[in-house]
């Protein structure tokens, strides 16, 4: 390794080789901050995303299930509403506005074509407002300076230990959660704290990065949390491709953004295998077992995820049923919950469930759902969400600072996953902050960059 390139205790620190400096000399002075590590944590404008985020796991029921957060956020509106209107002249935060509302419209033409109930419709409805509103008021937050998302940051690491604390206070003995301890315990602090350890740590000490994204992966896999340890050790491996690129390659960089994420799934096949071959051991706990047993081959990866992610089945024959109106809010109709479980009788025998005690369709996913219940319009909303979340990551790659890069790349197999395959709290309580520190980090870099080159 290039001696230029070694910090002062000798391990290998990433400096952009010099034609990337070049490129990116606009953003160069604007890094010392950066450098500051944790003082940036602990600012007084991190004050509001931090209670904000905190308060996301606080339930309040009134018509529905509403969270403390979103409350908060309805409450700090008009002393906001002035940034919040400077943000919607960004293009990007316009257009999602835009495909927001057209999906809050077919959702109520989804809702009066299949009579839903007023209380449903009242769910369905409210829950597409929060999300837009919650967006824009992160928008609102950014448009200052993103490096507010920090705070919110630290709000999900205190949330997610407040949730499960308040999970073993008051339900500590239901046996899912014991079954799946990761998930309900741990993911939800330890995944914002390892995007918070990346952005202190890749830029000065890459080294110590890898092998805390490697035994976060293993530790997850272990106890129940197998889709956050796989989103973990993809970046992991995508931090480590970029760790060796930054420091020798002088090629088109854009071109090793894109090959590294087709290297990081390409090694991620070997990291299956793996995953099959400890789980038919026993040693990744009952659910993994249980999974790859049922499993006709084990080592297809689609068969395996249909087994973990089995209510895609019957979210497709929803579609199939409706596909351009949907079923409407909060729909349950008693048919396709029947097929669901006759599906799951096929599949898991004695071990299916014999009856489902949701008041709305099993789907699991946000976007899936969202085609369920809303149409169309929903899908093809969160099908944007996706390839702008990886376009603006791959901007920010480009043209960005590392530590803000280190956020990224945790971000996007993390957005990815859950867009995919987590119900729709994912996109009321996480999605938002998300999407809009995406979006500013790239608009302040891209003026940057724009003003350093006049």
């Amino acid at each position: 390794m290039n001696p230029s390139i070694r910090s002062e205790q000798g391990y290998p620190s990433i400096s952009l080789p010099t034609t990337i400096r070049a490129k990116n000399a606009a953003t160069l002075q604007h890094r010392s901050w950066e450098h500051e590590g944790l003082g940036l944590l602990f600012r007084l404008s991190n004050l509001v995303p931090f209670l904000v985020t905190l308060c996301m796991v606080i339930p309040v029921a009134l018509i529905g299930t509403f969270r403390l957060g979103e409350l908060l956020v309805l409450a700090l509106y008009p002393f906001y509403f002035r940034p919040i209107l400077k943000a919607l002249r960004n293009k990007e935060v316009f257009f999602l506005i835009c495909l927001g509302v057209l999906w809050l419209a077919s959702q109520l033409l989804s809702d009066l074509y299949n009579a839903t109930t007023m209380r449903n419709y009242l769910r369905g409805l409210g829950s597409i407002v929060l999300t837009m509103t919650t967006f824009l008021f992160f928008c609102g937050l950014y448009y200052r300076d993103y490096r507010n998302h920090l705070g919110a940051l630290l709000g999900a690491c205190a949330g997610g230990i407040l949730s499960a604390s308040l999970l073993y206070r008051f339900d500590g003995s239901n046996q899912g959660y014991i079954d799946n301890l990761w998930d309900f315990y741990v993911s939800g602090w330890a995944h914002p704290a390892f995007a918070l350890f990346a952005f202190l740590m890749y830029r000065r000490h890459p080294w110590l990065v890898f092998p805390v994204g490697i035994a976060y992966g293993i530790l997850a896999n272990m106890y129940g949390g197998r889709s956050d340890g796989l989103v973990v050790l993809l970046s992991t491996v995508f931090f480590f491709y970029l760790w060796i690129k930054l420091s020798k390659s002088t090629k088109e960089f854009k071109f090793s953004i894109r090959s590294g994420f087709l290297i990081s799934g390409v090694l991620l096949i070997p990291l299956f295998l793996l995953y099959v071959n400890y789980a038919q051991s026993g040693m990744l706990g009952k659910a993994a077992k249980t999974q790859i047993d049922l499993a006709k081959n084990p080592y297809n990866p689609i068969e395996v995820l249909l087994l973990a992610r089995n209510e895609s089945v019957i979210a497709l024959d929803a579609i199939y049923e409706k596909p351009i109106l949907g079923h409407g809010s909060w729909a349950n109709p008693s048919h396709l919950r029947r097929l669901y479980l006759l599906k799951m009788r096929e599949i898991y025998g004695a071990a299916a469930p014999k009856r489902l005690i949701q008041d709305i369709l099993p789907v699991h996913s946000v976007l899936l759902g969202a085609w369920v219940f809303s149409g169309l319009a929903g899908f093809v909303f969160w099908v944007y969400v996706i390839i702008r979340t990886y376009q603006l990551s791959h901007r920010l790659l480009m043209i960005g600072s590392l530590p803000m890069i280190a956020i990224a790349v945790v971000y996007l197999p993390y957005f990815s996953w859950h867009v995919m395959f987590s119900p729709n709290a994912f996109a009321r309580f996480s999605w938002p902050m998300s999407m809009a520190f995406l979006i500013f980090a790239n608009d302040y870099f891209t003026r940057a960059t724009t003003d350093r080159s006049r």
